[in-house]
């Protein structure tokens, strides 16, 4: 049951979002009859993107992570665990106080 109302959420959004919603500047696709023309029209959203893009240097340096070591990932599900039952915990507390106000 939950898989077809899945897919009929999905149909409907589907069938609801137009197909121009993808905005393309002239640059792009020049024969695209809906394209944006960023030189008649220079505050649009797209020329203010593409132009952002294309002046952002791609140079950076990669950066060097190290993957988690299984002492290390033990310690975080560990401690995670450990706060999720003490929340639990207080929670049942605030909960038992407000049903027994004495």
């Amino acid at each position: 049951m939950s898989c077809a109302k899945i897919l009929f959420l999905l149909a409907g959004i589907i069938y609801c979002v137009p197909s121009f919603v993808a905005a393309v500047t002239c640059d792009v696709a020049p024969l695209d009859p809906n394209c944006i023309n960023c030189s008649l029209n220079p505050t649009n959203v797209e020329c203010i993107a593409t132009t952002t893009a294309a002046t952002i240097p791609t140079t950076a340096a990669p950066v060097a992570t190290a993957a988690p070591t299984k002492k290390s990932r033990r310690h975080r599900i560990r401690s995670y665990l450990s706060n999720f039952f003490q929340r639990i915990q207080k929670r049942l507390q605030q909960f038992k106080r407000k049903l027994n106000p004495l």
